[in-house]
């Protein structure tokens, strides 16, 4: 960086860090992302993990890419298995998320009770309550550093209670998520995977189940 580079990032509100593991991870935690449970197996060889790093990779062909530690007790069950499934968590789920977030989280009879949402296509277990559960057989695994990168091949989606929000994850908690649509606005974002507007004033317009 040139001599007056940092002063000229001060300028403009920027603070620079030298680049490590625990800027980077400050940086990511604002940035606000969806959370999940990866799950495969079945009965003793069930295991779960909650994840915020997955992707909607292609819709032609259906792919889906899940990242996981590379020491992570699911890396190895992924590929044994060679399937797993991705549970998108409702707002009312952060006790499930906390649970298979935590080092010590159960695998087996276990964590399929309190999953308890049955079996998927491809026999990976379902977290009941979700807003959703998309089903991936593994296509292809590539090695990113002290992650494994899952790239599946999407051959079954179940949508549960869309009504529900979605739980988040932003600055190491769950905060609510709610909707404030502007006098005028129309309350659009560009998906960039669909590709078209999609409107979040259908956000705050759901009914909510009672």
């Amino acid at each position: 960086m040139p001599a007056d580079g940092e002063q000229d990032l001060k300028k403009h509100g920027w603070e620079a860090r030298e680049a490590g593991p625990e800027a980077l991870r400050e940086a990511m935690s604002l940035f606000p992302t969806g959370v999940t449970v990866v799950t495969t197996g079945h009965g003793e060889g069930t295991e779960c993990m909650t994840a915020n790093a997955v992707l909607s990779v292609s819709l032609d062909p259906l792919l889906f890419l899940v990242s996981v530690h590379k020491d992570a007790r699911l890396n190895r069950r992924i590929r044994e298995e060679g399937y797993y499934a991705v549970n998108l968590l409702a707002a009312d789920q952060e006790g499930l998320s906390r649970l298979f977030a935590s080092p010590e989280r159960s695998s087996g009879p276990s964590a399929l009770s309190s999953l308890g949402g049955g079996y998927g296509k491809t026999g990976a277990p379902l977290a009941e309550g979700s807003l959703a559960a998309i089903e991936c057989e593994l296509e292809s695994a590539y090695p990113a550093g002290d992650h494994d990168l899952f790239l599946g091949r999407v051959v079954a989606v179940h949508m549960g209670d869309a009504r529900k929000g979605p739980l988040v994850f932003h600055e190491g908690s769950y905060p609510t998520l709610v909707s404030t649509p502007q006098p005028g606005g129309s309350g659009a974002f560009v998906d960039s995977v669909r590709g078209f507007d999609a409107r979040t004033s259908r956000v705050a317009n759901r009914r909510r189940p009672r």
